[in-house]
């Protein structure tokens, strides 16, 4: 049994006639009666009932009909999904932990491409994900804001999957709490002044965990609210009296239905801590596309940005 064959039994079902399914396929009637009389034998069944009015469908070719559309269409997707691929001038994709400045150099990329076809992707993961994601080639990037005491032993994971860690810059840390947070008014705040109040913080794999890009971890506090998304820290920290802490968390006006929640401020911490080594992840003795080399002089120009705060 083919594919072809199946799709010729479909429109012979479809026409209800041998003779105008053939004259619709440009075909003889001998060939699709040959067709079909191979799918009877081999499946041992009987598809159609032929009469001097026609043919009709028999309870066994109904239930033949309806899983053969469905392989015809899963093949016709794929055709159509790769085929479609091909033409496709320019491919790109980056993974990176929740770090807002590589989404906004991903936008910004986005605004400079000028191309009647693209196929590019941004991934927000957990830091295991996003090396994993350049180590099997899903993605060409990786964005990284990784611990200074941690950085050693990360380095030895990007050698064990032949990746490359390229720094670009050291980021500050900050603690972002809505406008009208209680504390908003202050210059500077302590961990001593937010015990009180609680931590937004990211879920990560316990094996992973001191690869986060939060630069304080949730177990050295009293109240915590784990989320696995960047909107959902945003709307919490914009909606009540928690907070965050790390390199960036920007306002954001997008999401529409948060209106009247307010702005986000970043206020410096007061702790004396490690600064977070930003840069990115690729393969090993693989040459850049000239996309990826666009797309991480954006990077840069983000990072610097927030370098200058």
């Amino acid at each position: 049994m083919t594919l072809q064959n199946m799709k010729y039994i479909i429109e012979i079902a479809n026409q209800q006639s041998i003779s105008k399914a053939a004259k619709s396929l440009y075909l003889s009637q001998s060939t699709l009666s040959t067709a079909v009389k191979e799918v009877e034998s081999s499946l041992g069944i009987t598809i159609f009932n032929r009469t001097n009015r026609g043919i009709t469908l028999t309870y066994d070719g109904e239930d033949f009909i309806k899983y053969a559309k469905e392989i015809v269409q899963q093949s016709d997707y794929l055709m159509n999904r790769y085929q479609h691929r091909n033409y496709i001038p320019m491919r790109f994709s980056v993974s990176t932990q929740r770090l807002p400045f590589a989404v906004r150099a991903f936008k910004k990329l986005l605004e400079t491409l000028n191309l009647s076809g693209y196929d590019i992707a941004i991934r927000e993961s957990p830091t295991h994900l996003v090396i994993r994601d350049v180590a099997i080639g899903k993605s060409e990037l990786g964005i990284l804001a990784l611990h200074e005491s941690h950085l050693d032993t990360i380095k030895k994971e990007f050698a064990i999957n032949d990746l490359v860690w390229n720094e670009l810059d050291l980021l500050n840390i900050y603690v972002f709490i809505r406008k009208e947070h209680p504390l908003a008014h202050r210059p500077m705040l302590s961990l001593e002044d937010l015990k009180d109040y609680a931590f937004v913080t990211y879920d990560q794999e316990l094996n992973s965990s001191q690869y986060t890009e939060e630069i304080i971890f949730y177990e050295i506090l009293n109240k915590n609210i784990h989320v696995n998304d960047r909107c959902t820290k945003l709307a919490l920290i914009r909606g009540y009296d928690c907070f965050s802490i790390g390199p960036d968390l920007p306002n954001s006006n997008a999401d529409t239905f948060h209106k009247g929640l307010g702005g986000i401020v970043a206020i410096p911490l007061k702790e004396s801590v490690e600064p977070l080594h930003v840069g990115y992840i690729s393969r090993l003795n693989t040459n850049l596309k000239p996309m990826a080399k666009d797309y991480i002089d954006l990077l840069k120009n983000e990072i610097s940005n927030l370098a200058d705060r």
